[in-house]
């Protein structure tokens, strides 16, 4: 008989800001650092986000580090490179220590070489499942970006392409 352990988001959240993990539907999932070539990309849409987030106060910009708990009972935590959340989404109080259960309006994964093509398909999966309105897939050694947007078709776009947030 096998035995899956289940881990609870307080679990993760025991290891400590250090531990390299991710908690899909309660199995923890390693994740590894970024290619720098990604890093650079994701440095790039997390600044131009940030600026105009800021400039039109339209909610908050959270970055790798940030914990988002999407599903609970088995529970589901992860770190989007970079996630947003309008406004009317946050919470009044944000908690000082923990996640954030709140699904993100537009969750950005750049892919990373190092990235297994398992958690990736588990992630879209996860997108999918909770419907987030938008999540940028973007995928530096191609080149390209595709844009998921529940409902409709995927859209991939070349380096000359353009990403849109809609009413997001």
């Amino acid at each position: 008989m096998v035995t899956t352990q289940i881990t609870m988001a307080a679990e993760l959240l025991a290891m400590g800001s250090d531990a390299p993990y991710e908690l899909i539907q309660g199995e923890l999932i390693r994740v590894s650092p970024a290619g720098i070539k990604s890093n650079f990309v994701l440095s790039n849409i997390h600044g131009e986000l940030f600026v105009f987030l800021r400039t039109n106060r339209l909610g908050r910009l959270s970055v790798a580090e940030g914990g988002f708990l999407l599903e609970t009972d088995p529970d589901t935590v992860v770190a989007p490179d970079v996630a947003f959340v309008a406004n009317e989404h946050l919470p009044e109080v944000v908690p000082p220590r923990g996640y954030l259960a709140v699904r993100p309006d537009l969750i950005v994964e750049v892919i990373s070489p190092t990235d297994e093509r398992r958690e990736i398909r588990m992630k879209r999966a996860l997108y999918d499942r909770i419907a987030v309105p938008i999540v940028w897939w973007i995928d530096p050694q191609r080149e390209t970006a595709s844009i998921h947007i529940p409902g409709q078709e995927v859209k991939t776009i070349d380096r000359n392409g353009r990403l849109e947030g809609r009413d997001v």
